[in-house]
């Protein structure tokens, strides 16, 4: 049977090798919900991907690794940060990092967390709340 011509069931015949093959190198697609500043950024005319400062929630610190949130790109998923890193970027003992306020510079386009370029952690220890200063005891 020809290629383009009707089948018993209703499908058409056609030849594998009329279709075009794919360029070496060329990218095939964009995953879902990704940048299209992400695939190609050496091209004219492409979209700059805008950093951005976000919150970001310590869940675990452990000796070698921290598990931390950013709620303002995935609250469901927990990102690895070195505990090494976070320590010499903030200047923060571990216990200080434990109840520190985080946040970092991300690129809020990434798709996955690889992507993130998680840069220019600080952090703020939160200020203890129902004590004044000066308040007498009564006894």
């Amino acid at each position: 049977m020809p290629p383009g011509g009707a089948l018993a069931n209703g499908l058409v015949a056609a030849e594998v090798e009329s279709a075009p093959a794919a360029p070496v190198g060329v990218p095939m697609g964009v995953l879902i919900g990704g940048s299209p500043g992400l695939v190609d950024a050496a091209g004219p005319g492409v979209a700059r991907v805008t950093e951005r400062r976000v919150s970001a929630q310590l869940l675990r610190f452990g000796s070698g690794t921290c598990q931390v949130v950013l709620p303002e790109w995935r609250p469901a998923i927990a990102v690895s940060v070195p505990t090494e890193q976070l320590q010499r970027s903030t200047g923060m003992t571990p216990e200080e990092l434990r109840s520190a306020l985080l946040s970092v510079v991300i690129n809020p386009e990434a798709v996955h967390d690889r992507e993130l370029g998680l840069r220019d952690w600080q952090a703020e220890v939160p200020v203890a709340r129902g004590r004044r200063r000066g308040r007498r005891q009564v006894r």
